[in-house]
């Protein structure tokens, strides 16, 4: 059981674009360690301080040889030639290549995190279609940046770092599924909700298979998805009527509970507005200092006003779209959200 949901899990975080022998699997399993003890302050510090040009370059030119030349294939010393920097400073910035992946991957993460937050609202979750737009904006994005043979160089690299990297997202992916489904069927689902999520994202890993170049078939992915939600929307009833789950709940208890971020206070993240702002300086414009002042504001309400913060959260990231700073608007667009999420 413990290998099938490593498997379950692990095939969904890579889009299940390249067959794995199970022998490979039990393998990574048995090295995999689950790490997530960051305090909020060494999160915020890590995610929110703004990027200088240089990393920002550092982290391009890494990302672009990575999909040339393979992962396993780029050293340090290739990606500090072609970003023309010294040793000292990769290091001062990643504490290896790992971590330089790593920080690729995080923020698409974040960035399709936020993407997601920004559609969901109290009034839409019952809504498939915000639902169908929330599952296809990570499957668009990870094309979008090309991601996919990072996805594929974690995978093989065997390394539990990554591994337990990718595992953890992909696992609160499923726990995210099985939620929104619940929003969407009602109580009813909840029995049954694990085989449910297990079933989209089985048909979703099959037709994301001949994505894969070698079959020259693009597939669209709202389509994609939207046809797989009118599937489930047409089983469902017959899976709740028969009322006999095939795994039930037991998976999920096998995997634990989902990944929590760090608790945030409203210190750290007036620190990450002041910093962010600080950074930004002369650059900033001024509706962009207003979009932070109102931020600045609102955490001194004894009560947040959700509903204007969740529009004003979408203008401040999205006035910095195509920017330098869009990376680290991201950021802390997704560290309001986590506090909103919090205090509600």
């Amino acid at each position: 059981m413990t290998c099938l949901i490593f498997i379950l899990t692990v095939h969904y975080a890579i889009l299940l674009v390249l067959p794995v022998h199970f022998n490979h699997f039990v393998l990574l399993y048995k090295r995999v360690v689950f790490t997530y003890t960051r305090t909020s302050d060494t999160y915020v510090k890590e995610r929110t301080c703004p990027m200088n040009d240089r990393k920002r370059q550092v982290l391009r030119t890494a990302q672009r040889l990575f999909i040339e030349n393979g992962f396993p294939m780029t050293s340090v010393q290739q990606i500090i030639d072609e970003a023309q920097i010294s040793k000292g400073t990769f290091y001062n910035y990643f504490k290896s290549k790992n971590d330089c992946l790593l920080a690729i991957l995080q923020d698409a993460y974040e960035e399709a995190t936020v993407l997601r937050r920004e559609l969901l609202t109290n009034e839409n979750r019952q809504d498939p279609e915000v639902f169908i737009e929330q599952v296809a904006i990570r499957l668009i994005l990870n094309r979008e940046q090309n991601l996919l043979p990072l996805y594929e160089a974690v995978f093989y690299s065997g390394d539990p770092d990554l591994i337990s990297y990718i595992e953890r997202h992909f696992k609160d992916e499923l726990f995210w599924m099985s939620d929104r489904l619940h929003d969407l069927f009602g109580p009813a689902i909840e029995p049954f909700a694990a085989d449910v999520t297990l079933l989209f994202t089985g048909m979703m890993k099959q037709y994301l298979h001949f994505s894969h170049p070698k079959f020259q078939l693009p597939i669209d992915a709202k389509k994609l998805i939207t046809f797989i939600y009118e599937q489930i929307e047409q089983i469902v009833p017959a899976i709740i009527e028969r009322n006999e789950p095939f795994v039930g709940d037991a998976i999920f208890k096998k995997l634990g509970a989902p990944s929590t971020a760090p608790l945030l206070s409203k210190r750290v993240v007036e620190q990450a507005l002041f910093t962010f702002k600080q950074e930004c300086g002369d650059e900033l414009q001024q509706h962009q200092l207003e979009y932070m002042s109102f931020f600045e504001e609102e955490l001194q309400r004894d009560t947040l006003r959700t509903t204007l913060l969740h529009h004003m959260v979408q203008l401040f990231r999205r006035s910095f779209e195509h920017t330098k700073w869009e990376s680290e608007a991201d950021a802390l667009s997704h560290l309001i959200w986590q506090y909103m999420d919090q205090q509600t």
